[in-house]
């Protein structure tokens, strides 16, 4: 038993058999022609290590000459395959792009010719055989003949190929993928180099060797077959955790949409219905007492501007650009109407300065400073509250300040809420600070510095 020929025929199912997984791969997302011209170069090599098996079993001229045609087409096949795989894979420049254009070319006339002539393309006549004894006691046949000069060429045209090479590792490596730019490059040098100078020698009886092409390109397989299975891998985990986060973003935006909703219901609609109920007893209420029909029209007024300031703020949500776009003095005024308008609370509003915000920044202390007011809505029972944005210096410093109840700042279990504003504060590196005491009110101070190494 011949165990080198077993070994051609144990490389060739190698072959065919990424070849498959590859062309699956292809016929499922049909986006990667990679895979197309991957599997494609993996199946020629199958034919040429079931061709090169054939070869050295041909004991004479005439199936020599035959084994040796097949041989050199399934090599120039191999050689086309793998130049398209590798200026798909590497992602070559408009330099390698017109190079294997043009080599693809040279080696398509050299497969015509192999296939017109007589003694294949490598030889212009074969006059004998040589037997290889190789190491291990196994014999094969190897041709002797008169070398075609025109096989040059295709020797000029495969050394091209190591240019095509060298433009793709570079690429690689100007996006940063250097690691692959080298075990790629030096693969493929390896497999050119058994593929074109070991061959050349063998051709012309320099060297008694059998052909070393099929385990060289079964080492290039191995290696990029990892690579782009790999690839193909972290693909569809990014493709699973993008339909996770489309998911989560349809949740969040369900949930958002149920929230306004639910804030349209118990602001806007409640403060709209109080406004139709004081409307529709005016007219009788003035007919008795003009003073208090005046006083319910101020209530009037006061019920509709804040149900235009809770339409607004409700807006912004909707629209988070424009809340960006929006001065922060004028959100803060915006917001304390709306508060005021729902509860009857007074919220006054005191900017002094101004300061261009970066957007994360702008839209924490807006987020903030609603929080806060929810907070004091929620748990606090004040009378009054008070909003100061100072923006004199290169620090701003936002201060919500109330008259209620407080508590006890030492308490943790007082204070989802205020635990989220501490996070919202560490996130744009801005310091925050509470001062609570119970029965004594609470004033909570956000300072972020423009200056700060975070916000550098």
């Amino acid at each position: 038993m011949n165990h080198f020929v077993t070994a051609q025929y144990m490389a060739a199912a190698a072959f065919w058999t990424v070849a498959m997984i590859h062309g699956l791969i292809w016929l499922r997302t049909r986006d990667e022609i990679v895979h197309l011209v991957f599997a494609l170069a993996a199946a020629a090599a199958g034919a040429g290590a079931v061709t090169e098996a054939a070869m050295y079993q041909s004991s004479d001229l005439e199936t020599m000459a035959a084994s040796l045609r097949w041989y050199v087409a399934a090599s120039g096949f191999i050689a086309i395959c793998a130049l398209c795989f590798i200026a798909s894979y590497a992602g070559v420049g408009r330099f390698g792009r017109w190079l294997a254009a043009g080599l693809t070319v040279a080696l398509v006339g050299a497969m015509i010719i192999n296939h017109f002539s007589p003694a294949s393309f490598l030889y212009t006549e074969l006059v004998g055989l040589r037997e290889v004894v190789l190491p291990w006691g196994d014999r094969i046949w190897l041709a002797v003949g008169e070398v075609n000069p025109i096989r040059l060429v295709n020797e000029i045209a495969l050394l091209g190929i190591l240019l095509v090479v060298a433009d793709g590792c570079y690429q690689l490596s100007r996006r940063g993928q250097r690691g692959r730019a080298i075990v790629f490059g030096a693969s493929v040098v390896l497999f050119f180099v058994l593929f074109a100078t070991h061959a050349f020698l063998v051709d012309t009886g320099r060297l008694d060797s059998p052909y070393l092409t099929t385990f060289g390109f079964l080492v290039l397989v191995a290696l990029t077959s990892y690579d782009i299975a790999g690839d193909v891998m972290r693909k569809s985990i990014l493709s699973s955790e993008l339909r996770q986060l489309e998911s989560d973003l349809r949740t969040a935006v369900a949930d958002e949409r149920n929230r306004i909703a639910g804030e349209l219901h118990d602001s806007v609609t409640q403060t709209l219905f109080s406004t139709s109920a004081i409307a529709d007893a005016l007219p009788e209420v003035w007919r008795r007492n003009p003073e208090e029909a005046k006083r319910g029209l101020e209530d009037l007024r006061q019920l509709t501007k804040g149900a235009l300031a809770e339409m607004r703020s409700l807006l912004l949500e909707l629209h988070p650009a424009t809340l960006v776009e929006t001065d922060l003095g004028d959100l803060l005024q915006q917001l304390a109407e709306a508060t005021t308008a729902r509860t009857r609370v007074p919220v006054s509003v005191q900017v002094d300065g101004a300061m261009k915000f970066p957007d994360h920044v702008h839209i924490s202390m807006y987020r903030m400073a609603q929080e806060s007011l929810n907070n004091v809505l929620k748990h606090a029972a004040a009378t009054k509250v008070e909003l100061h944005l100072d923006c004199r210096g290169p620090q701003a410093v936002l201060q919500i300040s109330d008259d209620g109840c407080g508590f006890d700042v030492d308490d943790h279990t007082a204070g989802m809420g205020l635990r989220l504003m501490q996070q919202r504060a560490d996130s744009i590196g801005a310091e925050w600070k509470i001062d609570s005491e119970p029965n004594a009110g609470t004033t909570i101070t956000i300072a972020w510095n423009s200056r700060s190494r975070v916000n550098a």
